[in-house]
Parts: C-alpha cells; structure tokens; sequence
C-alpha cells in the first residue's frame, strides 16, 4: 500500500492537506488524516512528511485534484520549498491553471 497525499489551496494564502490509503481496485476511502491551516504549500509537505516518514519512503501526490506524481518522503523533509514548487511547476505543465480566488 502506497498513500496518496491530497493538497489543496483553500482561499488566498491557506493550504490543506490530507492522506489516504487507497487499496487496488477498491472504491477510495475517506482520508484517515487531514490537517488545515497551513500558510504554505510547503508547510504542508514538511508536516505531512513528519507523519509519514517512520512507515513510508515514497507517496503518490496530488494538488488541486491533479495527479502530479510520486515523491520520496525523505525529500519533501529535506527540502519542502524546492519540493512544492516543482510540485506547482508539474501542475501547471500539465495544463491547468491555478486557482486565483477559492471560494470558502
């Protein structure tokens, strides 16, 4: 089993996050952990890497609903700035735009 890390931007400068552990051919669970709030993207990734890294090496990531790939927990704790914006850089090469103003 590999998590999938879910990362959204709420309004202007909010960022959360939640973690789901999927199961092959299943229907996707609700997340099992979710925490919001955070100022930035990487915030999230820094925090989410504290959790996950004494039981998993690598997670599937997406942002704003999009697949942007597979990340290497050790990574996103070393180096949660360059992390999320290669994780934004993938985003917008994958065609879509970002979110100026989220509702809520």
């Amino acid at each position: 089993m590999q998590p999938v890390l879910e990362l959204t931007k709420l309004k202007n400068l909010s960022f959360t996050y939640s973690v789901r552990a999927p199961r092959a051919g299943g229907v996707i669970p609700p997340p099992s952990y979710v925490n919001g709030g955070m100022a930035s993207l990487a915030a999230c990734l820094h925090d989410a890497a504290q959790a996950l890294s004494p039981n998993f090496s690598r997670i599937y990531v997406r942002y704003q609903g999009i697949c942007v790939g597979e990340l290497d927990v050790s990574t996103m704790l070393a180096h949660p700035m360059k992390t999320a914006d290669a994780l934004v850089v993938e985003y917008l090469q994958r065609g879509v735009a970002l979110p100026l103003n989220e509702p809520g």
